[in-house]
């Protein structure tokens, strides 16, 4: 099966700000905006106990996007959970340390998971039973039908949407700026660090550098 990827809004805990680790909690089992459950016993982490990435917006393709890695991953009471420790030791990683500024001044609400199906139950599926079982446990009103159910899958990473083109990020770091969270400088390694994201902000006029 393809990999899925699923934005979550987890609540989030500073662990050790010296050392920049963070956990990241948020419930899977609701639905969402893809009229799709991902059930929260099903996580696995058979492929990722190795070498668990911690990547900017599921960007594979150039290891400047490491932001860290996932240092520590379990499901609790139905909430999956990933600790990460941010790559802000690092000197050449600045996107890391954006990165780490942006969620230490709540303005990076959110992460997005990847993961790998492994079992699934569909609402098109033929025999309906194991599709029925999983709503039934899930305890979802009779009107409530899942287009699909994740009833196991493996995650491959844990990304953080950092610098993109889109308007919402691009008024997040205005906001962030503005706030005093980031500076001039932060700003300028933006620019450097992403093209795309520069031009977004200066077409839409949110450059607020001096």
């Amino acid at each position: 099966m393809q990999a899925i990827r699923r934005t979550i809004h987890p609540v989030v805990r500073i662990l050790d700000e010296k050392k920049y680790i963070a956990e990241f909690t948020a419930s899977d089992e609701t639905l969402d905006l893809h009229n799709e459950v991902i059930r929260a016993a099903g996580w696995r982490f058979n492929l990722c106990k190795k070498n668990f990435p911690f990547v900017n917006s599921h960007d594979y393709s150039d290891i400047r996007n490491m932001l860290g890695k996932v240092v520590d991953f379990s499901v609790r009471s139905k909430q999956l959970v990933n600790v990460v420790q941010y790559a802000c030791d690092v000197p050449e990683n600045q996107l890391a340390m954006f990165a780490w500024k942006m969620m230490l001044a709540k303005f990076l609400p959110a992460v997005s998971v990847g993961c790998q199906p492994v079992k699934v139950a569909t609402r098109w599926d033929s025999d309906k039973e194991f599709y029925n079982q999983q709503c039934a446990e899930l305890k979802l009103p009779r009107e409530v039908t899942p287009d699909v159910i994740y009833v196991e899958q493996e995650q491959l990473e844990l990304s953080q949407c950092v610098l993109g083109a889109n308007p919402n990020a691009v008024a997040q770091v205005e906001k962030a700026y503005r706030a005093g969270a980031l500076n001039d400088s932060d700003i300028s390694q933006a620019f450097q660090i992403s093209r795309d994201f520069a031009s977004a902000f200066e077409q839409r006029n949110h450059r607020p550098r001096t």
